[in-house]
């Protein structure tokens, strides 16, 4: 079985209770989205290929959508966590007023941006 440009995109989080939350490379299959992926984020009932240097996750409102919906939540802000890429490197920033768990180390809103391993 052939596999497109997508088998080589880093899964950057793994939003569910049974996946490890550090990157790691993951198979994936082609989408119909132009632009080739550079990262995959999967959940419990979704998953979205990174195609662009930022992403912002979070809920959707009035104000504005956001590129991975989480749903309406009071513990999830609107623009809760921001993963950009600068070369070789991606890294996530927290605005979100919970904060939010990577690898088991709590990362609040405000502090540095976050270097994100690459496994």
């Amino acid at each position: 079985m052939s596999r497109g440009p997508d088998q080589h995109a880093w899964a950057l989080l793994a939003l569910q209770k049974s996946a490890p939350a550090s990157p790691h490379r993951v198979p994936a299959w082609a989408s119909d989205r132009k632009g080739t992926p550079i990262a995959r984020l999967e959940g419990k009932e979704f998953e979205y290929m990174v195609r662009q240097s930022r992403v912002v996750i979070g809920r959707n409102s009035s104000k504005g959508d956001v590129d991975v919906n989480m749903g309406h939540n009071s513990f999830i802000s609107r623009r809760h966590i921001e993963i950009y890429f600068e070369t070789p490197h991606f890294y996530m920033i927290c605005n979100g007023k919970n904060g939010v768990f990577v690898d088991g180390v709590f990362q609040r809103k405000g502090a540095p941006p976050l270097q994100l391993p690459r496994q």
